[in-house]
C-alpha cells in the first residue's frame, strides 16, 4: 500500500515540460521541490500541494525544476520538444502593443485564436492572460465557446475583466458564483446561447458576439489600464464555411486586429486571404505535443463538473445551494426558436427562416424541465429583440417537478426569492449525484 501512494520524483532540464493526464473522480497532488515551473503560464509556488482532478496538465520549467507527484495519472511523461518559445515571443510580440498603448492612451491587441477542435486554443488563451497578467496588466478575456464553458456554464458567451493571477488548479476559477466569496474580481459577463454549437442558431449566435462585443467595446472606453491591456478572444472549434462566417463576424464586432492560428496550416492560408488585406495581422502558431483529443465521455464529464461546480463550488472553496419550491405562474419559461425548425420547403410562401432563429417562444412548464439548468435573464420585460440581448443574472436547476401540484423544485446558489421571472431553457441537462 505504501508505494502505491509513495510520491514519485521528477527532474525536468531547463524549457521540458511534465505532461499528465488525471482520470475524474482521481486526484493527484503536484508539488514543486526546487527550481520554477509553471501550469499553462501561472507560476507555482514551491513547498505547496496542488491538486488536480479530471484534468491534462503541463508543467513548464524555463529553467529547471524538481517535481513530487503523488496518486495515481491515468498518462505522466516528460516532453523536452515544446512551442513554448513561440508562445512567449508572441506575448513578447503582444506586450510591445501594449506600452505603445499605454503611451499613446489608445487600444492594446485585440488576439483572436482560431483553430479546429482540441487544438489548445484555451491553454494559449489562459497563457496569453497569464502572463500579461504577470506585468501587472488587466486583460479581457472573451470566451466564445458555448461547448464548455471555461468561466462559467456551457451554453454561454461571456466576457471576463482579468485583474488577479489565473488558478493553478482550478483555471479561471471555480465558478462565477465562488468568485465573490473567494474574494477575486473574477466576474464574467454573460449571454445565454443556450447550444452546444454556433451551428445550431447562427443567427442567434452572430446577434449574441455583436451584443457581448458593444459592452465590451463601452467598458474599454471607459477603463484606460483594461484598454490598453486588450482583450484576448477563445473561439469555438468549428473551421467549416459556417465556421468563417462565424469568424468573419467576431472579427467586425470586436475589431479584431490580430489572429492567432494554431496548428492549421489551411486555416491560417485562408485566414491570410481573407483577413490580411484589412490590416489584421495573422500568426500562426503550433500546437503543443500534449494537447490530445479528447472524447465525448471526457467533454460531457468536464460539463457536468462545472455546472456541479457551479452549485456546489470546489474542495477549496465549497458552495451551500438551496432548494426552493416554485409555482408555475411566478416565472416564464423561454426558448429561441422553434423546438425543431421545420424544413425551408415547408415555411409559409414569403417566410423567413432567420426570423424564426431568433424569435421568443413560450414553454409551458412540465416533466420535460426535470434536469434542465436554466439560465436567469436579467430582463424585466419580454420584449424582443431586447431581452434576447440583456445578460444574465445566473442558474437555477430543475431537480423535481410536481406537475399535479403545479410546482417545481429549484436549486439556487442563493437563499431566498429568485429575483427575476424570465428563465432560458437551452439544451443543458444535468443529472445531479
Amino acid at each position: 500500500m505504501t508505494t502505491a501512494t509513495a510520491p514519485k520524483e521528477w527532474l525536468l532540464d531547463e524549457e521540458n515540460e511534465l505532461r499528465i493526464e488525471i482520470d475524474f473522480g482521481t486526484k493527484v497532488k503536484l508539488r514543486l521541490v526546487t527550481g520554477t515551473a509553471e501550469v499553462f503560464g501561472t507560476e507555482l509556488a514551491q513547498k505547496i500541494d496542488y491538486e488536480f482532478s479530471g484534468r491534462k496538465i503541463a508543467v513548464f520549467t524555463w529553467h529547471g525544476c524538481k517535481l513530487l507527484v503523488t496518486g495515481h495519472c491515468s498518462v505522466e511523461y516528460i516532453a523536452n520538444e515544446t512551442p513554448m518559445v513561440s508562445y512567449l515571443n508572441m506575448h513578447l510580440a503582444l506586450e510591445q502593443r501594449r506600452l505603445l498603448a499605454t503611451q499613446n492612451k489608445g487600444q492594446g491587441p485585440r488576439v483572436l485564436i482560431v483553430g479546429p477542435n482540441d487544438v489548445g486554443k484555451t491553454s494559449l488563451s489562459k497563457m496569453l492572460l497569464s502572463y500579461a497578467l504577470r506585468q501587472s496588466r488587466q486583460p479581457t478575456y472573451v470566451d466564445l465557446d458555448c461547448s464548455e464553458g471555461s468561466i462559467t456554464m456551457p451554453g454561454c458567451l461571456t466576457a471576463t475583466p482579468l485583474t488577479e493571477m489565473i488558478d493553478a488548479e482550478e483555471g479561471f476559477g471555480s465558478s462565477a458564483t465562488s468568485a465573490p466569496t473567494a474574494g477575486s474580481a473574477v466576474m464574467p459577463l454573460a449571454y445565454y446561447f443556450g447550444f452546444p454549437s454556433p451551428k445550431d442558431n447562427v443567427k442567434l449566435y452572430n446577434l449574441l458576439v455583436s451584443r457581448l462585443a458593444h459592452s465590451v467595446n463601452r467598458r474599454l472606453e471607459e477603463d484606460e489600464t483594461a484598454r490598453s491591456s486588450g482583450i484576448i478572444i477563445d473561439t469555438n472549434g468549428l473551421i467549416d464555411s459556417t465556421g468563417y462566417e462565424v469568424i468573419a463576424h467576431c472579427i467586425k464586432a470586436f475589431a479584431v486586429d490580430v489572429i492567432v492560428v494554431l496548428g492549421h496550416e489551411r486555416l491560417y492560408s485562408d485566414m491570410t486571404r481573407l483577413h490580411k488585406k484589412a490590416g489584421v495581422a495573422v500568426i500562426k502558431l503550433a500546437k503543443s505535443g500534449g494537447v490530445v483529443e479528447r472524447d465525448p465521455a471526457f467533454r460531457r464529464h468536464t460539463q457536468n463538473q462545472k455546472i456541479r461546480e457551479y452549485f456546489y463550488g470546489t474542495s477549496k472553496n465549497e458552495l451551500a445551494p438551496y432548494s426552493t419550491m416554485i409555482n408555475y405562474h411566478d416565472m416564464e419559461i423561454l426558448r429561441v426558436g422553434e423546438g425543431s425548425l421545420a424544413p425551408s420547403s415547408a415555411l409559409p410562401i414569403g417566410e423567413d427562416r432567420k426570423v424564426s432563429e431568433t424569435h421568443v417562444v413560450k414553454v409551458e412548464p412540465g416533466e420535460h424541465l426535470l434536469h434542465s439548468v436554466l439560465a436567469v435573464s436579467n430582463a424585466d420585460k419580454m420584449t424582443e429583440p431586447e431581452i434576447l440581448e440583456t445578460n444574465l443574472a445566473g442558474f437555477v436547476y430543475i431537480s423535481e417537478i410536481h406537475d399535479a401540484r403545479k410546482k417545481m423544485t429549484v436549486l439556487s446558489p442563493c437563499p431566498g426569492r429568485i429575483p427575476k421571472k424570465f428563465w432560458w431553457l437551452g439544451s443543458l441537462k444535468w443529472a445531479e449525484d
